[in-house]
Parts: C-alpha cells; sequence; structure tokens
C-alpha cells in the first residue's frame, strides 16, 4: 500500500465518527439557545447523525481554540492571563438544567479585570461587522451563570489565523429573555407541541431554514403533511 491509495478523507470520517446522541429533556446547552426553537425541539425529538462534513468542522473549530488557549498562556503575551480554559458549567433553572463550556476566562494585566472569550472559526473575518445574534446570547448566558459581566467573542479565520473581536457586556434583560427561551423549550418538549418556526418567520435568519436538518420534517408540518 502506497500513499495515494490510502482513502485519507475516509479515515479521517472514521476517526470523527460519533453515535446520533439521544437528548434529554430537561438538560440544554447554550448553544441551543440562538438558534432556532423549533430546530432544537426536533433535536429532541427525531434525533439525526451528523453529517461527516459538519463534523470536521467542530473539529476545525476545536482545534483552533487549542492554538488560541496556546496564545492566551504563552509568555509572550504578558497583557493576559488566561485563568482557565473550556470550563464546565451547569445552571439549575426551574426543573431543568443547563450545562455548558465556557471556552476561556482571562485576566486583563493591565486592569485585573475578567473576561469571558468565546472562541469561533470562521472563512474570512473581512466582512464581519457585528457577532453572530446566536453566539452573543450563548455569551450572555454564560455572563449570566458566572457574574463575570464582561466578555468577547473572538472570530479568527481558519486558513490565515487573522482575527476580529467584539466586546460586549452583560444585558440583564437579555439574559432573561435567554431563560424565556429555555423555558419555552422546555415547555414544548414536555408537552409535545412543536413550538412556531421562527427562523422562518424572520427575513433575519430565514437563510437558517437552508441549512437546517430538519427543513424538511419543518416544510411537511407547514403544509400541513404531517
Amino acid at each position: 500500500m502506497d500513499g495515494d491509495s490510502i482513502d485519507f478523507d475516509r479515515i479521517i470520517d472514521k476517526y470523527l465518527y460519533r453515535e446520533a446522541r439521544t437528548k434529554t429533556v430537561g438538560r440544554y446547552y447554550p448553544s441551543e439557545v440562538g438558534q432556532c426553537i423549533r430546530k432544537s425541539w426536533f433535536s429532541f425529538k427525531m434525533p439525526k447523525q451528523i453529517e461527516p462534513n459538519v463534523t470536521k468542522i467542530f473539529e476545525a473549530g476545536n482545534l483552533l481554540h487549542e492554538f488560541v488557549v496556546e496564545v492566551l498562556k504563552s509568555d509572550k503575551t504578558p497583557e493576559v492571563t488566561l485563568i482557565d480554559s473550556e470550563l464546565p458549567l451547569k445552571m439549575k433553572i426551574d426543573e431543568f438544567e443547563i450545562s455548558g463550556r465556557i471556552d476561556d476566562i482571562i485576566r486583563l494585566e493591565h486592569n485585573g479585570e475578567k473576561l469571558l472569550v468565546e472562541v469561533k472559526s470562521t472563512k474570512s473575518v473581512d466582512f464581519l461587522r457585528e457577532p453572530s445574534e446566536q453566539y452573543m446570547m450563548q455569551l450572555q448566558f454564560y455572563m449570566h451563570a458566572t457574574g463575570i459581566h464582561k466578555g468577547v467573542i473572538l472570530y479568527v479565520e481558519k486558513n490565515t489565523l487573522k482575527s476580529k473581536s467584539f466586546a460586549t457586556n452583560y444585558d440583564p434583560k437579555l439574559a432573561e429573555t435567554i431563560i424565556s427561551r429555555f423555558r419555552e423549550l422546555h415547555l414544548s418538549l414536555k408537552n409535545n407541541s412543536v413550538p412556531h418556526p421562527e427562523a422562518r418567520q424572520s427575513s433575519k435568519n430565514r437563510w437558517m431554514c437552508q441549512y437546517c436538518a430538519y427543513k424538511k420534517e419543518c416544510d411537511e408540518i407547514e403544509t400541513g403533511e404531517k
């Protein structure tokens, strides 16, 4: 066997393969709160295997975060101190639990201020004018849960390692909205009632439907086929 006959793409797919997981009603993740609630609902009711190309994107993001961690804890970057990385977080609300992982907590050495950092990979930072609403809601929840009320969403370009960051402060009203969204998801799952298709009904977020794994099922509900 020589190098030309090895299907490295298939080998990588096999390495990254994970069984489709059945999600538990009552346990939710911060990354779910900013996406369409109907999509989240479907992911509990009809779990699907993640496509290999999507798994690769997730893994590339993990590798990029590992690079950022090395940068933040390096002696070459004394202006910041890495306090913690991949910090597990659990928060009990009503009768359900939200669990996740905070990418990084850093301290600015010039004033001792702590910041939460969420690292996201992207194809290009050149046209980024504002952070994703989904990522912002995720970061706001972490600020709510930790009491650290300053944060940054750090986008890193996959091919060049160029970056762009968006700083934000804690917004109590937005935090209330986030908790309300978790409550809405939880009640919909408990009552087996399909949430409204908020992405479909939003001109700003309608593009999400194009890439949604549950587009077919959602379409069938809207047309009365299901």
